[in-house]
C-alpha cells in the first residue's frame, strides 16, 4: 500500500540522516536565519534531504532544501512573500518549532521526521509526523501557543 510505502522511505531517509529533525531546524534558524514554517524529511536518489520552508526577518519566504547527512545546503531559492495566513500563524505562535516537536516526542516518543505550523479547526498548531518503535507512523498535533498536545479528531469516513 501507498502509506506503508511512504513510511518505508521514512524509515530508510532517518537511517541515512545524520542530522535529527532539531537540528536541521536550529541549522535553518542559526546559519540561514529563517523561522522554519515547515520542515519534512525526504528520501531521494539515496539520499536524505531535509526541504525546509521558512521566512526571514524581511517577511520573505525561502525553500532550503539540506542534506540530512553533512547538513549542507543543495538548494536554496527564495518563495516570495509571506502571506497573511503565514503571518498570522507566526504570530500566534508562542513556542518554537523545536519546542513544539520536543512536546510531541515527550508525549508519543519515535523519530520525527515531519513539522508543520498550520491551523487545525481554529486552533494555530504545530503537526508533528513521527516514526515509533515498531516503525509505525503517528501524528501529534501540538498548540502553538501554548505546548500542550491538543486530541487527535477522527477523520470521517467517506
Amino acid at each position: 500500500s501507498t502509506a506503508m510505502a511512504r513510511t518505508s522511505d521514512h524509515v530508510a531517509a532517518l537511517q541515512l540522516a545524520k542530522l535529527d529533525l532539531n537540528q536541521a531546524i536550529q541549522a535553518a534558524q542559526t546559519q540561514h536565519g529563517l523561522k522554519v514554517i515547515d520542515i519534512e524529511l525526504d528520501h531521494k536518489k539515496q539520499q536524505a534531504v531535509y526541504e525546509i520552508k521558512g521566512a526571514t526577518a524581511q517577511g520573505e519566504k525561502v525553500k532550503l532544501k539540506l542534506n540530512a547527512a553533512d547538513g549542507q545546503v543543495v538548494e536554496q531559492k527564495p518563495d516570495g512573500k509571506l502571506d497573511a495566513k503565514d503571518n498570522e500563524r507566526l504570530a500566534a505562535a508562542k513556542i518554537s518549532l523545536s519546542d513544539a516537536v520536543a512536546a510531541a516526542t515527550k508525549a508519543q516518543p519515535g523519530r520525527p521526521f515531519e513539522a508543520e505550523l498550520s491551523q487545525h479547526l481554529g486552533t494555530v498548531s504545530y503537526s508533528v509526523k513521527l516514526i515509533t518503535a515498531d516503525n509505525k507512523e503517528a501524528k501529534v498535533r501540538v498548540n502553538a501557543a501554548d505546548g500542550s498536545i491538543l486530541p487527535e479528531r477522527p477523520r470521517a469516513k467517506k
